[in-house]
């Protein structure tokens, strides 16, 4: 995956913090699923270093499931979009390795 679809995707997920339309809240989480999803994939490990940051990605590839959303309170789900794109923009080079 392309470092700049991470970079956009956390653009979109702060993009998530102002009032949008519920339509558009299902397509943040379907890039943030797999933009998530991916990087837990590509980071796993049998046994290694990445192997806790590919579980970190799963666990916010499943809070972002738009299939079976999770539903949050506003002040979690704020939480989780903005700690989901510093985990991107701090973790973006993983994605390509």
């Amino acid at each position: 995956m392309p470092v700049f679809i991470v970079y956009a995707t956390a653009v979109i997920l702060l993009t998530g913090l102002f009032p949008v339309q519920e339509s558009y809240r299902e397509v943040i989480n379907m890039i943030a699923f797999g933009t998530f999803g991916w990087g837990a994939f590509r980071n796993f490990e049998p046994i290694g270093p990445m192997t806790a940051l590919a579980v970190v990605y799963a666990v916010i590839a499943i809070l972002f499931n738009p299939i079976s959303p999770v539903i949050l309170l506003e002040l979690p789900s704020r939480i989780l979009h903005i700690g989901g794109a510093i985990l991107l923009v701090a973790t973006a080079r993983r994605f390509t390795r």
